[in-house]
């Protein structure tokens, strides 16, 4: 079974970019740092996954995301990674194109996994998820008889 990648990110044209030059003023007028859709997390989160026989990785890119703004869950066979990405305070940006807010990836995974020994680290960037396969998840060798 391949697994199930899902966001909530929701399509926007032009998300994050001026597109011309009456928005770019506009931006500058009312203040919005980023345009109309410059503040929600549009692009969705970059996933890498690969396993071995014994583990699943999960990769997330999350530049700029403090380790205490992501939450990583494992249930019902899924893993959701959440978390949200916030502007530096105080800065007058006169140009923004990253996203910032609320992000959620749901990952259906195509292994069952012992959800106690999850680990993830959050360096650089990019967020590492392993999780351990269950036994009844591995391969097994089959001997075969004779006769």
């Amino acid at each position: 079974m391949l697994p199930t990648l899902r966001s909530n990110a929701s399509f926007v044209p032009f998300a994050g970019v001026p597109f011309n030059r009456l928005d770019a003023f506009f931006d500058r007028v009312l203040g919005d740092q980023g345009g109309p859709w410059g503040q929600a997390w549009t692009g969705g989160v970059p996933v890498a996954m690969w396993q071995d026989d014994d583990h699943l990785f999960i990769e997330a890119e999350l530049p700029g995301v403090a380790e205490s703004d992501v939450e990583i869950t494992v249930h019902n066979g899924m893993l959701f990674i959440r978390g949200e990405r916030k502007p530096e305070p105080g800065r007058q940006y006169l140009y923004d194109g990253r996203a910032y807010g609320r992000f959620e990836r749901v990952i259906t995974l195509p292994d069952a996994v012992k959800a106690d020994d999850v680990q993830a680290r959050l360096a650089n960037g990019v967020l590492q998820v392993t999780l351990p396969k269950s036994p009844e998840a591995k391969p097994r060798r089959i001997a075969l008889t004779t006769g």
